[in-house]
């Protein structure tokens, strides 16, 4: 596959095309229904393959998306359990369920660990150190029981031209986050920093078992999102003490685990004073260069050197600002800077990609790799 054939760092002819599309961009380009997706895990996860292969894309995430049973009230997506109602999905962000009672997140359900992400409340979860008894680690066993067949169906789907991404879990400081809220997750970098460290722990232990189980099933290119891991959040000395020991802990462990796997990073903003810590930490891959940020491919490349592998670069803004030419445009603009020896670099968005924009932007991608193709 192109993108895995790039983050080997063989020569190719044209720089893989990677958007990062979500759920419900994925429902507008299939015209499917957001309430029909996020009420089906299986159909979520292929939702997003699908959208990627019909927008002709070298790669795409591979999900592990839980099950809720969610009801439309009134235009408000409300989640129930059991017939109780627990809170309202988030339909302005990541598609979580914001948590009425945060005391009704259980997380000694192993798929409410594995997919914490869609579990959220307006009060912190952790309170001190005596929450942590509350969280028990998935096993392997758990995630091929409630995850297996999904994942199987979805590298089936993926096929042999678009390379399946498994998405290996929350990164260190977006656990953090999740568990105490932005603001006092932040202040105990300070405050507790005991408790984050644990925390931080409990988030490399999933991520080492879940990216083993999809390892297992095949796949070989990871992505580890940390997107608040930067310095528009917190400083890059921080940075270095609470991720840096984590990344470098969770790389070793996978590429330990299998030595020919590929790991990429998705952080968005300014991660330019962290790039060579990065590198150190033994990830294969940057992603998601940020323009947003102040983060352009050509930064990027200047202190990643030539031979490492940079994802992205496209401002997430222009597929709804940009006509699709202008795109085009742009992104070749990033190849230049990114692709220059026809190695190590995937053409990208700076992020997520808003719900709005259309095949057609997302398209302008490929055919800019394409334009720039290298003999």
């Amino acid at each position: 596959m192109l993108l895995l054939d790039a983050m080997n760092g063989k020569k190719i002819q044209r720089a893989p095309s990677v958007p990062k599309i979500y759920f419900d961009l994925a429902a507008n380009i299939l015209n499917r229904e957001l309430l029909d997706v996020l009420r089906n895990p299986a159909l979520a996860t292929n939702t997003v393959i699908e959208a990627a292969k019909e927008c002709e894309c070298d790669g795409a995430r591979v999900f592990l998306f839980p099950k809720r049973d969610i009801k439309e009230e009134q235009g408000v997506y409300i989640h129930y359990k059991n017939g109780k109602r627990l809170g309202v999905v988030d339909l302005m962000g990541g598609l979580s369920t914001i948590y009425d009672d945060p005391n009704d997140i259980d997380f000694t359900d192993p798929e409410t660990m594995i997919c914490c992400n869609f579990f959220n409340s307006k009060e912190p979860i952790v309170s001190d150190h005596n929450d942590l008894k509350r969280f028990k680690i998935p096993s392997k066993a758990d995630y091929d029981r409630i995850f297996g067949s999904q994942v199987e169906d979805a590298i089936k789907i993926a096929g042999d031209t678009c390379c399946p991404i498994g998405w290996a879990g929350n990164g260190p400081l977006q656990f953090c986050i999740y568990m105490l809220g932005m603001e006092e997750a932040l202040m105990s970098l300070y405050s507790d920093p005991d408790l984050v460290h644990k925390l931080m722990d409990i988030a490399a232990e999933i991520i080492i078992v879940q990216a083993e189980f999809l390892i297992d099933k095949g796949i070989r290119v990871l992505r580890l999102g940390d997107s608040a891991a930067n310095m528009s959040v917190i400083s890059p000395e921080m940075w270095r003490i609470f991720i840096k020991p984590q990344f470098k802990k969770i790389c070793g462990k996978i590429h330990e685990y299998c030595e020919e796997v590929k790991i990429y990073c998705h952080i968005c903003g300014d991660i330019l004073p962290v790039i060579p810590d990065l590198i150190e930490s033994g990830i294969d891959c940057i992603a998601c260069l940020d323009p947003l940020g102040n983060v352009t491919v050509e930064k990027a490349r200047s202190i990643a050197g030539p031979d490492f592998m940079l994802m992205g670069g496209v401002n997430t803004l222009s597929f709804i600002n940009k006509t699709p030419d202008e795109i085009v445009k742009e992104a070749e603009q990033c190849i230049r800077e990114g692709f220059k020896d026809g190695r190590h670099y995937a053409v990208g968005s700076g992020c997520v990609i808003p719900r709005h924009a259309t095949a057609e932007s997302l398209k302008a991608l490929t055919i800019a790799s394409r334009n720039m193709q290298v003999t």
